[in-house]
């Protein structure tokens, strides 16, 4: 990653202090998000779990933690960050930052230190400790070190990120085996105490049995299902693709429109670049999505993320009526990878629009009959190393809402939904009271809080609407939304006025059939049409002559772009910049 440094009031400062300022002065952008899965690193709960792991008696290492001390020991650049991040971790310990909630930060002192840590860990589930939950064991530790400068590197790089994976598979397997259930089979304690099973809502969940233990294994009672689906989680507008509901319990990060295919995540804010949030290091998985053209497809659409707490139901259901695109596939990443820093809360939460593009996730496309495609991508955080999609998920199959897709096999964990630009339409993004949800809501800091904007799943997120929509003449090829196979729509011009020339028509504004002057010269993108014509242009395609109405070329995919005829590039004149007015069109499918 790129570290752009800018030079500001005479000091050298790099792009991820200002982003890390920006952050932590802005109640939208807190740096230590918490959503319940770890305490307050400055709690009583976080000593005790501390002291618990340093201190436990030496064990044997598992394999999977010699291989990493071997890789570690074997390179020398790994050796080097992990000792520098080591040293880094003193240094933040003992600077006793306040701000930073520092005081109780987790002290590794050494490689040695660390991977017994790890190895404590591989046979515990998930506990509480006076009554919190230490929901983020791996996380919690693993804390202490990627916060530093050297930590992130060491995080970022795929051979640690390997060895990593294996443990946690270790522990994932440890998980799913019945030595895991004795959070389970004591009534009042851990899991079953009065506190937790209110948090969960323990009543409304099958169990594998009636009696002690409930469940059979830690990742059985993560996967719970309802008793009743249509009862705790109905389906908003089942038939209609309209309304699209949640495809995951959850709580809003944010959402964003108009994203880019490509963009710096690094400056200045965590934007969200198609580019690599639809790309795949293994060339299988990376042939697919090139096949599908997914950039091309999603670029200027919306994105909606969400984050789970540990008490969330963590399976997904499809949000729309559909046919899946092509087989999904899970595409490997980093783990306990962060952006911004500090983030001592540990999960790494206030990296979310970062860890779509870097972590481990899922991908699955839905193509609707009437609302283009959607995008869903399941993403891993933290402990997270399982994403398993359904076997009912397969290219071709139809999918109704509220379909089972898949589950989260443990783990701190986030959902991405991604919606295509559609000509004529726009997805506002409201809930079934019709309270439409801020871009950037105030984020929870409190370690008990879960977020303010609860979306449960198979509840509604958003609604199509229709929408006119502005060609501004002072601007090239404006994209009005993908032209998906199979469709073609109708543009009709509805009022506004421009002019590609004020100094024509005695300075007088007309509408999309332009002037009675016929463009002749190549500058200009659509020669033999009226200068100041509306003219629209689908892809790489020829353009065509728009002017008060016009159905769309069949055959043609694509971004469908509109744009004044005019000399674009000012080769013989001011080109655009002299411009002056707007006119609005309405496009619908074409009957």
């Amino acid at each position: 990653m790129s570290n752009t440094k800018v030079v500001k009031n005479n000091l050298s400062i790099t792009s991820v202090d200002l982003l890390n300022q920006q952050i932590e002065s802005s109640p939208h952008y807190p740096f230590n998000v918490q959503s319940g899965w770890l305490p307050s690193p400055s709690s009583s709960t976080m000593n005790v779990f501390f002291e618990q792991t340093f201190n436990a008696p030496a064990a044997e290492w598992a394999p999977c933690i010699n291989e990493l001390n071997q890789l570690l020991n074997q390179n020398a650049v790994l050796s080097y960050l992990m000792v520098s991040a080591c040293d880094e971790n003193g240094n933040i310990v003992d600077s006793n930052l306040s701000a930073a909630e520092a005081v109780n930060l987790p002290r590794i002192d050494s490689q040695e230190t660390l991977l017994n840590a790890f190895n404590n860990l591989l046979n515990q589930p998930p506990m509480f400790i006076n009554d919190e939950l230490v929901g983020l064991p791996f996380s919690a530790i693993v804390v202490g070190i990627d916060p530093t400068q050297s930590g992130m590197t060491l995080f970022r790089l795929p051979m640690f990120n390997q060895k990593m994976g294996e443990i946690l598979d270790v522990w994932h397997t440890f998980l799913a085996s019945e030595a895991s259930n004795t959070v389970f089979s004591v009534e009042g304690e851990q899991w079953l105490s009065p506190q937790a099973k209110q948090q969960y809502q323990f009543e409304v969940w099958q169990k594998d049995n009636e009696t002690l233990p409930y469940w059979n294994s830690w990742n059985s009672f993560f996967t719970r299902q309802f008793k009743d689906k249509n009862a705790s989680r109905p389906i908003a507008q089942p038939d209609s693709n309209q309304v699209v509901v949640s495809a995951n319990d959850g709580s809003l990060f944010r959402w964003d429109e108009n994203i880019s295919a490509k963009d710096v995540f690094w400056f200045k804010d965590m934007t969200y670049s198609l580019a690599d949030i639809l790309s795949s290091d293994i060339p299988e998985q990376q042939k697919v999505i090139n096949q599908f053209n997914l950039v091309d497809l999603f670029t200027d659409g919306t994105i909606f993320q969400t984050y789970l707490n540990p008490y969330n139901f963590h399976r997904w259901w499809s949000p729309v009526n559909g046919e899946v695109l092509f087989d999904p596939i899970s595409i490997p990443g980093c783990y306990f990878n962060k952006l911004v820093i500090p983030d001592f809360a540990g999960a790494t939460t206030s990296s979310l629009p970062y860890l779509a593009q870097v972590n481990a996730r899922g991908l699955i496309i839905f193509k609707t009959p009437d609302y283009g495609y959607v995008c869903c991508i399941p993403l891993g955080m933290s402990e997270v190393s399982t994403i398993a999609f359904d076997d009912t998920m397969k290219a071709g199959n139809n999918v109704t809402k509220g379909q089972e897709m898949g589950m989260f096999q443990y783990g701190g964990s986030s959902f991405c939904l991604i919606f295509q630009k559609l000509p004529g339409k726009r997805l506002i993004f409201q809930n079934g009271a019709g309270d439409i949800y801020e871009k950037r809501p105030v984020l929870p800091k409190g370690s008990a809080s879960t977020g303010g904007n609860v979306t449960l799943i198979g509840s509604q997120i958003g609604k199509w609407e229709d929408v006119d929509f502005n060609v501004d003449p002072k601007q090239p090829w404006q994209n009005a939304g993908y032209v998906n196979e199979g469709t073609s729509y109708q543009i009709q011009y509805q009022g506004g006025l421009w002019t590609a020339n004020p100094e024509i028509n005695n300075g007088n504004l007309y509408d999309a059939n332009g002037s009675n002057i016929v463009a002749t010269q190549n500058g200009y993108p659509l020669t033999g049409a009226n200068e100041g014509a509306l003219i629209g242009r689908i892809g790489n395609n020829p353009p065509f002559l728009i002017g008060d109405s016009a159905t769309t070329p069949p055959g043609q995919t694509g971004p469908l772009l509109l744009c004044i005829n005019d000399d674009i590039n000012g080769e013989y004149g001011a080109g655009l910049t002299d411009n002056e007015g707007q006119i609005t069109v309405t496009i619908q499918p074409a009957s």
